[in-house]
């Protein structure tokens, strides 16, 4: 059998071994405890990065959305600018035509005034040299 003193060392050994198990167990959660701010403020910097990068991306995108759009915007304003002086050119020639007509009606109606359609002639002539040299 076994004696006092090897019972009692025994059993010492199991409380023993159970305490130094509680103060690990112990250590590493008091260790995890202190580790925790670190952990917690790591996590939320990475987080607030992803945010930042996820952000930066949008930017990203929207500038080259407002890029597209000022592109095109510009394409329209010089269509618009080409439209505008094809519609000034038309209304110079509209005025220039009925003008030339209007002589013509009244030579045709008296005879006379060929001064006024050798001056319409000769605007009529200028205008179609001045959109020739274009």
């Amino acid at each position: 059998m076994y004696t006092y003193d090897e019972i009692t060392t025994t059993l010492l050994v199991i409380i023993g071994a159970i305490a130094v198990f509680n103060m690990l167990t112990a250590a590493a959660k008091g260790w995890k405890e202190l580790r925790k701010p670190d952990v917690d403020l790591r996590e939320a910097v990475e987080e607030h990065d992803r945010a930042i990068k996820s952000e930066k991306a949008r930017g990203e995108d929207h500038e080259k959305r407002i890029s597209g759009l000022e592109t095109c915007c510009d394409e329209v304003r010089g269509k618009l600018q080409n439209d505008w002086e094809f519609q000034r050119d038309e209304k110079e020639f509209n005025v220039i035509m009925l003008e030339a007509v209007g002589q013509l009606m009244k030579h045709a109606m008296d005879g006379n005034d060929t001064d006024g359609l050798k001056a319409e002639d000769e605007k009529i002539d200028m205008y179609l040299r001045e959109k020739s040299q274009r």
